[in-house]
């Protein structure tokens, strides 16, 4: 195998490509790997040749406003792939773009091997696109047993032995003092309540859900509770750019570190949903989920995705184990009364909760994901 086409959407899928592609480079292989990515897969020695802001999206009312742009994306790739005949192509999340795009490639000729990781959540909604999988993916690389046996049963190839986060935090250690010391703008001391506010990683998602974050700091200050937004590196520079301004603007304490190490100093965090979840899980903090989109996405999202849990840590527990606040519910005050439930808690309450995240990280698997499945792709490839 000489060559391998990348393609991460969402800042978590750049996040797995560019793991897998250092493991493949402690494996040996020397040939190229490029494609659509971001800055973690550029730092992983990934040629870009294509920027993933693009697919930065949220909701359907967004990727119908960007519809244009994306299909322009895929049909470019599309063309590239038949022109040039990647010996592998290597794809991660926004199923909505790589769906299309594995169909069509297939459709045109394109014979090499397809994996997926984190494939699309066809044991939740639209269960229709797992014949795409069956029909059309080499193998997939789902991020949980339950995704993975799910799989399986319905004619998958699927190889699971944990979520690489969970390797990532195992020996996770955060300086509580350091990350004090580069928040911008009125340090908290060290014995006070601090509360980490995360607005999201897409220009889209922060523009909905930055609002109720700011009222919930509001809250949050005139209760003695110190809270601190996240400014994550991953963004991209429009996308940080916009938020710190927004940040400067108001006056609020922001740090522009890792999401993980806020959240590690802070006694709870607040936030979107997504992989920032299974993060705080992973840190042992408790954290309120928040979910808000555009009013188009949300009639359409209410249709599709009844009953269904969006935090990782639910997920795992069948149950809500977090609090989830979804659209108009996920409002300042709700979110605060939610904080204060938590740090109301009495110490034997708390330590059944812990003792409940121990339980469930351990539903996060093993260690030695990257290694894994880079080992897949070149059995699988050679």
């Amino acid at each position: 195998m000489k060559t391998i086409l990348v393609s991460a959407g969402e800042i978590s899928g750049d996040h797995y490509i560019a793991g897998t592609a250092t493991a493949l480079r402690r494996k040996g292989f020397d040939g190229e790997i490029y494609g659509l990515c971001g800055a973690l897969s550029r730092s992983a020695g990934i040629k870009e040749m294509w920027g993933n802001e693009a697919l930065h999206l949220m909701g359907v009312s967004e990727v119908v406003r960007s519809v244009g742009s994306v299909l322009r994306l895929m049909r470019e790739m599309r063309r590239h792939i038949i022109e040039h005949m990647p010996d592998a192509v290597l794809v991660a999340d926004s199923p909505d773009f790589h769906l299309p795009l594995i169909r069509s490639i297939r459709r045109r000729g394109y014979r090499g091997k397809i994996f997926y990781i984190s494939p699309p959540s066809v044991w939740a909604w639209r269960r229709y696109r797992v014949k795409d999988l069956v029909r059309r993916v080499n193998m997939c690389f789902p991020l949980f047993a339950f995704e993975h046996e799910y799989l399986l049963s319905a004619g998958v190839i699927s190889r699971w032995i944990g979520h690489p986060l969970a390797e990532e935090f195992a020996d996770c250690s955060v300086s509580r003092g350091d990350v004090i010391k580069n928040i911008k703008g009125e340090q908290p001391g060290e014995n006070d309540v601090i509360a980490a506010l995360l607005p999201g990683s897409r220009r889209s998602e922060i523009e909905m859900l930055y609002p109720a974050l700011s009222g919930l700091y509001t809250l949050l200050e005139k209760d003695g509770v110190k809270a601190v937004f996240s400014v994550a590196p991953g963004l991209s520079e429009r996308t940080g750019e916009f938020l710190s301004r927004a940040l400067e603007k108001s006056g609020e304490r922001y740090y522009e570190g890792r999401g993980r190490d806020i959240m590690g100093a802070a006694d709870v965090v607040a936030g979107a949903s997504g992989t920032a979840t299974a993060e705080a899980l992973l840190l042992r903090r408790y954290m309120v989920v928040m979910y808000k989109v555009r009013p188009l996405s949300s009639v359409i999202g209410r249709f599709l995705l009844r009953g269904v849990k969006f935090a990782i840590p639910n997920l795992l527990a069948g149950e809500y184990f977090f609090p989830e606040l979804i659209q108009e519910y996920a409002t300042p005050r709700n979110a605060y009364a939610e904080v204060r439930r938590w740090l109301d808690m009495d110490s034997r309450a708390r330590g059944d909760a812990m003792a409940r995240m121990d339980g469930l990280i351990q539903k996060m698997g093993s260690g030695g994901v990257y290694e894994f499945w880079a080992g897949d792709i070149l059995e699988a490839a050679p």
